[in-house]
C-alpha cells in the first residue's frame, strides 16, 4: 500500500474484520497501518475501537468511546481541538506509533478530493 489521501470515510473500512484485511488507523492527520498490531487493534481486542478511525481524540483523552472521535464525513482531528494536555498525549502517542508502524497515509477532509 503506497503512501494516500484517507478520507474518514474511506478509512472506516480498514478494520481488520475481513480475514488478511489492513487495520490502519489515523493519529495527528497521519494513517499507520497497525496490522501488526492486531493483537490490540484487531476486531473484538483492546483497542479495536480505534481501527478505521480518526483516534487522535480517543488517544488524547484517553477514552474508549466511540462518540469521542470524527465519524465518516466529518473532518480530521486538528491538533488545536485538543487541550494542551490532550496535545501533550496525543503527540506522546504518535512517537510510539511512528517507532512501531508503518505510515500509509494522511488524513484530508472530503471537500479535498472531490475538489480534485
Amino acid at each position: 500500500m503506497s503512501s494516500q489521501k484517507f478520507t474518514l470515510r474511506e478509512l472506516q473500512s480498514y478494520t481488520g474484520q475481513r480475514k488478511g484485511d489492513p487495520i490502519l488507523l489515523g493519529l495527528n492527520g497521519i494513517v499507520y497501518d497497525v496490522s501488526t498490531g492486531a493483537a490490540f487493534y484487531g476486531p473484538g481486542n483492546g483497542y479495536s475501537v480505534f481501527a478505521g478511525r480518526d483516534s487522535t481524540i480517543g488517544l488524547a483523552k484517553g477514552s474508549l468511546l466511540r462518540d469521542v472521535m470524527p465519524g465518516p464525513g466529518e473532518a480530521p482531528t486538528t491538533m488545536d481541538m485538543l487541550s494542551e494536555a490532550e496535545q501533550t498525549a496525543a503527540l506522546t502517542w504518535e512517537k510510539r506509533l511512528k517507532q512501531k508502524y508503518p505510515v500509509v497515509g494522511v488524513l484530508v477532509k472530503e471537500e479535498e478530493l472531490e475538489s480534485k
